[in-house]
């Protein structure tokens, strides 16, 4: 009994230390997987540490310093992340060539993110290069890009070129997963503009201001329109409630500048284009209004400065050297003028206005010669008279031509005879 009893308990510890070798071997693993869990942990950590989260909107301290994060992130391992992370950043700050050059790169070293080529397409669309921003949008939607974000872009690319059945689609798409989206009320409130329905797109434009207040597209559109119609009252007011929200935006202040124009205010409009360059020294819209107002004034001068800013800006301005040949001419300057006409004619030949000034200026340019003998001298040349017989006028007897006679026949009268001078009837 006692041998047995000993088996027995022999038996049991055995099982015993069967059963508590696993757990000490599971123990032991369970404790290297923690182990190399936290180090994957910290290694992730140390490498995502500098990318930090966006800052909220309009917080330029926060920008900045996430810029410099960023910046310091990709000087250091340039993860694809950092890159498409920084280009988000920049196109909202509108730097949006260096924006373009992050996003790039970005893909180029991950080609696969849909997200990347979202960011590429809004950055494409804010350089006006809708159709290579509608490339990029498509490529995200074919990565798996399901949002509103991107159905309402495509919407607005396809409303630019004019194709409004895919551009409803697709915005029609945008509300149905986010039926308070204030950027689809807008772009369907541009296409009903573009098809003639003004009040359809007053009322989308205010719909898309209810929902997004901070929008300043709606603003611009709703001034815009009010201003044609002639109310201006509604357009100041509208412009009025956006520089609330972005008092320092150049295109508000050309906006609230061609108000005022149109109303006739042309001393607060030049205030405002004024204040459009100061802001944005490259907006060469309002420079071109400033020589319009001055040229009216007869200021010839400060118009031919504020023209030729504009050439400086965008050579390709339409009609610019026009203007340009205009103020020359105003001057005196012919050459000049005749100059800018010139090149007017050539770039445009049915500019009849270039014309007109060309032909002008050259007529003018020959007059001022002084080889020209239709100009006399400021004192009449003394005329010698030696050699030749001279005329002596108290001999000779001067008689002046008298007027034709003219016979004139009255009803049942002889014929009479009637002076009458040349050219009466």
């Amino acid at each position: 009994m006692k041998q047995q009893h000993k088996k027995r308990l022999d038996s049991l510890e055995g099982s015993r230390a069967d059963k508590r070798q696993p757990s000490a071997v599971y123990s032991l693993l369970c404790f290297f997987v923690l182990v190399v869990s936290i180090l994957a942990c910290s290694s992730d950590n140390r490498q995502t540490a500098r990318i930090p989260d966006f800052p909220k909107p309009g917080d330029s301290s926060r920008t900045e310093g996430a810029l410099r994060a960023l910046t310091r992130s990709i000087n250091q391992s340039a993860p694809a992340s950092a890159y498409a992370k920084r280009a988000v950043l920049l196109l909202e700050m509108g730097r949006t060539r260096d924006a373009l050059a992050d996003i790039d790169e970005a893909i180029s070293r991950n080609d696969n993110a849909g997200s990347y080529y979202l960011t590429r397409a809004q950055i494409l669309r804010a350089l006006q290069q809708p159709e290579k921003a509608l490339v990029n949008a498509q490529r995200a939607e074919i990565l798996g890009i399901d949002t509103p974000e991107l159905y309402t872009l495509q919407g607005d690319l396809f409303q630019q070129q004019n194709q409004f059945d895919k551009a409803r689609l697709y915005v029609a798409r945008a509300l149905q997963m986010a039926p308070y989206d204030g950027e689809a009320y807008f772009f369907n409130g541009l296409m009903a503009a573009k098809q003639g329905d003004t009040v359809q797109a007053l009322a989308l434009y205010q719909q898309a201001l209810r929902l997004k207040p901070r929008y300043l597209e709606p603003y611009n559109q709703l001034a815009s329109i009010y201003r044609i119609l002639g109310d201006v009252a509604s357009a100041l007011a509208y412009n009025s409630q956006a520089l609330r929200y972005f008092p320092k935006n150049a295109r508000l202040s050309y906006s609230r500048g061609l108000i005022y124009h149109t109303a006739g205010k042309v001393d607060s409009a030049m205030t405002y284009y004024q204040q459009t360059v100061g802001v944005q020294p490259t907006y060469y819209q309002a420079y071109f209004q400033m020589g319009l107002i001055n040229q009216k004034y007869r200021n010839y001068y400060a118009a031919l400065g504020n023209y030729q800013r504009v050439q400086q800006l965008r050579p390709q301005f339409p009609r610019i050297d026009t203007y340009l040949g205009y103020c020359h001419e105003q001057m005196g300057q012919y050459e000049l003028a005749i100059a800018a006409y010139t090149k007017a004619t050539q770039q445009n030949p049915a500019d009849r206005q270039a014309a007109a000034g060309l032909w002008r200026s050259d007529r003018r340019r020959y007059a001022k010669s002084p080889y020209n003998s239709l100009f006399l001298p400021d004192a009449p040349a003394e005329t010698s008279t030696q050699g030749r017989a001279v005329l002596d006028t108290t001999r000779v007897r001067i008689t002046t031509i008298q007027p034709k006679a003219q016979v004139i026949g009255d009803k049942g009268d002889s014929l009479r005879r009637a002076v009458k001078p040349i050219g009466q009837n």
